[in-house]
């Protein structure tokens, strides 16, 4: 593995307006692999004996399989935390039977070799290179944003109908919300990890080689909230750091409480982001 002091990493993980931060940083540098995984929110009334959400103990769960990674591929060790995570349900008596009451979890994890980078990918979690020449280039796409188009649709028509109060809104799209977590891990759907079997079909991987980049940029969907571009993400964080550029979205969000300057379920998401500067350079 090649040597981490060869690039410079700016992190944060901040929490939203949820009981728990349900997204985690996956840092485990002696195996030069980096990421951010996002617990999805659960639908079920689900708390464990910490009071802990299922979408919490999933993000925690595939984290820590990365953070000890050793001599397995990022592939591998996505289906293992799967596995896992499908255990830990069946030990809790989750309904497994009901996609829409899982606990799930978004992922994009690199590995850097010293000629390439492998990385894994599902949900909406999303990574993007910068080039020396400037060149920004998205490796992955939200695999959620087709369902994210409907239900904010949804949100449209019932604002138009006179229902204005968030907490009454997401009650209306509720039966929508677990229509789209039975979509998990279907043609019909997107790839997530939530102990479904059918998960490595729908896990995306892929490797791209080093040549000419200069930063990495992996961040939770509570980042990208409302951009109109990547470029304008990218930019932020370049301008303002991983921390300062999360923490003016929240403060944004939070003078938007009512949610009507940018559609969305909730007023501030979970945002964490892992950027990697290749060659030390901002």
């Amino acid at each position: 593995m090649p040597d981490s002091t060869q690039w410079r990493m700016d992190a944060c993980s901040i929490q939203g307006d949820g009981e728990w931060n349900e997204d985690a940083l996956a840092v485990n540098e002696a195996a030069s692999v980096y990421g951010v995984v996002d617990g999805a929110t659960s639908l079920s009334a689900y708390r464990n004996v910490e009071g802990k959400t299922g979408g919490y103990i999933a993000a925690q769960l595939a984290a820590a399989h990365f953070i000890a990674m050793e001599g397995r591929a990022l592939e591998q060790t996505a289906v293992q935390a799967n596995l896992a995570l499908q255990e830990a349900m069946a030990a809790e008596g989750v309904d497994l039977t009901d996609a829409s009451g899982r606990w799930s979890a978004a992922l994009v994890i690199v590995q850097i070799h010293e000629f390439s980078i492998d990385y894994v990918q599902a949900g909406d979690c999303m990574l993007l290179g910068k080039y020396r020449d400037g060149t920004l280039r998205a490796l992955t796409h939200s695999q959620l944003a087709h369902v994210d188009k409907r239900t904010v649709e949804r949100m449209q028509e019932l604002r138009a109908e006179g229902v204005e109060n968030p907490a009454e809104l997401r009650r209306r799209l509720m039966p929508l919300l677990q229509d789209n977590r039975k979509r998990a891990n279907t043609l019909e759907g997107y790839g997530v990890l939530n102990g479904d079997p059918r998960f490595p079909q729908f896990l995306e991987r892929g490797t791209f080689n080093r040549a000419n980049l200069e930063s990495l940029y992996m961040f939770t969907d509570g980042l990208y909230t409302g951009a109109e571009r990547w470029e304008d993400v990218i930019n932020g964080l370049d301008t303002h750091g991983a921390e300062g550029y999360a923490r003016e979205l929240y403060r944004k969000e939070q003078a938007d409480r009512l949610l009507l300057e940018v559609p969305r379920l909730k007023v501030s998401d979970d945002k964490s982001c892992v950027v990697l500067h290749l060659d030390g350079s901002n």
